[in-house]
């Protein structure tokens, strides 16, 4: 009796008599465990490829059903009875959901962090749900635990970049970990906090206990473009999130920064983390990494660097000098699912020093045990998906070269689109790019070779707003919006056009009509008053 056979015989003969009323019969209970544990999954995967192709070769942006409309045919709230067979669900996913997904693979969408995903890794995906495995612990993950715990270590030393010996000391250690895997950079953040936050009781109990539950709150430091995890740990650690002005260049200001730690420090509010930026959400900026961590470490403060956007670059040589320094922060984030282009899900943090991992160890008699290589004690997350399996695919697949070309054209291409914005005198480009993402905004003709106050810029703003909206609707290209104080223009908030040019797919040919499509939405809203 095979394995399959045999783990159908188990269902079967679970149910006892007396669960027949729930159950039916035995016969009928191998119909349904032969329909959902044996089906034609070659058809069901030609199917659902079917739906798969319609919605990749679509060219639009998104579609232009009113978000109203989409609502409403999510209303209804019975549980079918009966269940239906797969087609006829997959024919209603076809109807009314998948048409109105966004088309993030579209190389005229260029409004957020996500890449369309290489052609391979959904085949990869397959693997990972058939195999189920959750790499909170050993019993339930077996090898792929050891590929985890090597997919991060292959991270880690391109950062860090240690010695050989460093590695196999510390790369498959039992009672520490280099890094752990994350739903997301949310969690990645939020786990550095906590690390930080447990290394300074370790190292100052006394000033933490006096600390905690007072006005004199222990005291976490970063720029005012900070991503909103770091005010969720914040508040959920109990500390006072202090946020510092930027420079002209978008990255924290180092003298603004020098005198909040000197302040905190003659308070006597410990300071249990400053975080640098290694690529800002709204501007891609870089903050420099090297002089933070070097500040921190003089007031022995935890650094962490936050390179959810930026980390990709650790693997590629012709651009990893944007984030020279990183490899002196305490903790750093990377989300593979943005410049890695791997599926979303995929979160990393990493810890300079390994034993940085036991600050947060937790145990428990029935799963994650002290003597065991089970990675759920070092994670806040308990029952996890392989997701490690996609990004040891896309570093064997795609390699330290492959990456190379990739980012390296990305930035080419962010370099492309804003001399094509400064080319049109219907925009202002707010900042050159640091990466891989401009903010601009475009500048009705009312307004154009003038000098702006204060009300001629929430008039543009408003403008922006309208004009992003309208683009959105429309669909054929896609921009995001932000709302960020502008020092050329004595830091009043202004309303500005967010373009990530993350995509591989996007050429110079899809840029341009992003724009022209732009200026022509602008001209009508202008024409309409």
């Amino acid at each position: 009796m095979n394995l399959k056979e045999r783990n159908m015989n188990v269902n079967i003969n679970a149910v006892s008599d007396s669960e027949v009323g729930l159950a039916g019969t035995n016969q009928e209970s191998s119909s349904l465990t032969e329909t959902l544990f044996g089906a034609d999954t070659l058809s069901i995967r030609q199917r659902v490829e079917a739906s798969r192709s319609t919605f990749l070769n679509s060219t639009d942006a998104t579609d232009d059903m009113p978000i109203e409309n989409i609502r409403d045919k999510f209303m209804a709230l019975d549980i079918p009875s009966q269940g239906s067979n797969v087609d006829a669900y997959l024919d209603k996913l076809d109807q009314d959901v998948l048409p109105h997904c966004s088309h993030l693979a579209s190389p005229r969408y260029m409004g957020h962090m996500t890449s369309p995903i290489p052609s391979f890794l959904p085949e990869i995906g397959r693997l990972v749900q058939t195999l189920n495995q959750n790499v909170v612990k050993m019993e339930t993950s077996r090898s792929l635990t050891f590929l985890e715990r090597q997919v991060i270590g292959m991270l880690h030393r391109e950062i860090f970049r240690f010695d050989h010996e460093f590695y196999q000391s510390h790369l498959q250690s039992i009672s520490e970990a280099l890094g752990i895997f994350t739903s997301g950079g949310t969690l990645a953040n939020i786990g550095a906090l906590w690390t930080a936050w447990r290394r300074a009781q370790d190292r100052h109990p006394a000033q933490m206990q006096q600390s905690v539950g007072t006005l004199n709150k222990p005291v976490i430091i970063g720029s005012e473009l900070l991503h909103y995890s770091f005010d969720k740990g914040a508040h959920l650690l109990g500390a006072h999130l202090h946020k510092v002005p930027v420079n002209d260049r978008f990255q924290i200001d180092l003298d603004a920064l020098r005198e909040a730690i000197e302040q905190f420090r003659q308070a006597g509010q410990p300071i249990i983390c400053i975080v640098a930026i290694a690529g800002t959400t709204d501007y891609g900026s870089v903050d420099d990494l090297r002089a933070i961590c070097e500040l921190a470490h003089d007031v022995e403060a935890h650094v962490h660097v936050d390179a959810a956007w930026g980390g990709g670059l650790i693997l590629s040589e012709r651009n990893r000098s944007l984030l020279d320094g990183i490899e002196l922060a305490d903790t750093v984030t990377i989300d593979g699912h943005k410049q890695l282009m791997l599926p979303l899900g995929c979160g990393l943090l990493f810890f300079r020093d390994p034993t940085f991992s036991q600050a947060t160890v937790h145990h428990a008699p029935y799963a994650v045990r002290a003597t065991s290589y089970d990675q759920g004690r070092f994670t806040l997350e308990g029952s996890r998906p392989v997701n490690a399996l996609y990004l040891h695919a896309a570093l064997h697949i795609i390699g330290k070269q492959g990456y190379d070309d990739l980012y390296t054209e990305s930035l080419g291409r962010a370099r492309y689109m804003a001399q094509a914005i400064d080319a049109r005198a219907e925009f202002e480009l707010i900042a050159p790019p640091s990466m891989n993402i401009l903010a601009y905004r475009y500048i009705p003709q009312a307004y154009r070779g003038k000098p702006l106050d204060e009300q001629d810029n929430n008039h543009i703003s408003q403008f922006n707003i309208a004009l992003q909206k309208a683009q959105r609707q429309k669909g054929d290209s896609f921009v995001s919006r932000t709302f960020r104080p502008i020092k050329r223009y004595q830091n009043q908030s202004l309303a500005l056009l967010r373009a990530v040019l993350l995509n591989p797919l996007t050429k110079h040919d899809d840029i341009d009509f992003l724009l022209n499509d732009q200026i022509q939405i602008a001209r009508s809203l202008e024409a309409a008053g």
